[in-house]
């Protein structure tokens, strides 16, 4: 017997619309009530697949993806970890906008992981008849529960995409979600095909969450972020023809908490401005210790240190490889936040850690 926990955040699937005509996120009891009334998931089993189980869990404020904070993650990570011994899979059905920066933060938060963590939702409520919700869930909770992929990932639209590999792509198609620098994990149709090279493999017992030692430390490491991820900064960048130096100085110097990394979202392989003063600006932040990952703008390839005289790794930049911005984003938050002082996190950014990037050689 397979068993799977669903935890339920808050997001478009469990919306309704409510007396201002608005769409609002359901609480956690009333929304199971809906997912019991679906089609293949009454009684808390799946309809075809007689040994697997499901239950749901909640927080007692639902959100809207758009509020997610990085405290939520933390909360999401401790909520799994408290649990873990008791499923074989987890849920986590999540607004759609910023579940890949979600995906991605519990992919660093959860190191170890012999178990897999789907996060999924809908373009479309629960409650509306022309849903993509019953699939999305009926997939995640499949897939939770018969493929050992030992990581986070998205479960979207019959796709199983490495979490810290996915994007959100489009607004209102069904087809939300791609991994555009990644094949996906798996696939679901009439059957389910596995990709099973590109899985991570399971961690080894030194590091494993399967370890209750390892679960244990894990918590403690994760009740002391959820007061240092308030301490600082994270800020993303997106750079434009004619930016001004004025205008990132003004934002890098006026941000409280200070300032401890910057995504910089940039031209093509990594470029930027050539102007003096813009370089100037981003140089004393570099070396006032706050850390620069040079992202590209464009969804698939990679930032190449050294590629181009217009590259920014002449100002203390980090290339991003083919890491997603909202990876890049998570991973400096998450690294801050486990303590780690300017000059290691820069170290750690450009090296794998849950298989969000590739090491490209240029």
């Amino acid at each position: 017997m397979a068993r799977v926990y669903v935890l339920y955040t808050g997001g478009t699937i469990g919306c309704v619309t409510n007396a201002q005509g608005a769409l609002a996120p359901v609480p956690g009891a009333a929304f199971e009530q809906r997912v019991l009334a679906t089609p293949g998931l009454s009684g808390h089993g799946v309809a075809g697949y007689p040994g697997l189980s499901w239950t749901m869990g909640w927080f007692d404020r639902t959100l809207d993806s758009s509020n997610m904070t990085p405290s939520d993650w933390i909360a999401i990570a401790r909520r799994l970890l408290s649990v873990y011994d008791q499923y074989d899979g987890f849920v986590v059905l999540h607004g759609t906008d910023t579940m890949a920066y979600s995906a991605s933060a519990l992919s660093f938060l959860l190191p170890g992981l012999s178990k897999p963590v789907v996060f999924g939702g809908s373009q479309v409520p629960l409650s509306f008849t022309l849903s993509d919700a019953p699939a999305n869930l009926v997939g995640a909770i499949v897939v939770a529960g018969t493929l050992p992929v030992p990581e986070v990932c998205v479960y979207f639209d019959t796709k199983l995409l490495r979490g810290n590999r996915a994007s959100k792509v489009d607004a209102n198609r069904f087809a939300g979600f791609d991994s555009p620098n990644f094949p996906p994990l798996a696939s679901v149709g009439s059957v389910v095909s596995r990709n099973e090279p590109y899985w991570l493999p399971m961690p080894g017992r030194d590091v494993s969450l399967a370890e209750p030692g390892n679960r244990a430390r894990r918590q403690a490491a994760l009740e002391a972020q959820v007061a240092a991820v308030s301490g600082f900064s994270v800020l993303m960048l997106w750079l434009y023809p004619g930016i001004r130096a004025s205008s990132v100085s003004a934002l890098l110097s006026g941000t409280s908490p200070a300032v401890a990394g910057v995504v910089l979202l940039a031209f093509g392989e990594g470029n930027g401005p050539t102007d003096p003063d813009f370089l100037d600006a981003l140089s004393a932040a570099a070396k006032a210790g706050v850390v620069l990952m040079d992202n590209t703008q464009v969804q698939r390839g990679a930032v190449l240190p050294g590629a181009y005289a217009t590259g920014l790794g002449a100002v203390g930049a980090v290339g991003a490889y083919d890491m997603t911005p909202e990876a890049s984003y998570a991973k400096l938050v998450c690294l801050f936040a486990s303590g780690l002082d300017p000059a290691a996190v820069k170290a750690a950014m450009p090296v794998p850690q849950a298989g969000e990037l590739t090491v490209i050689e240029g």
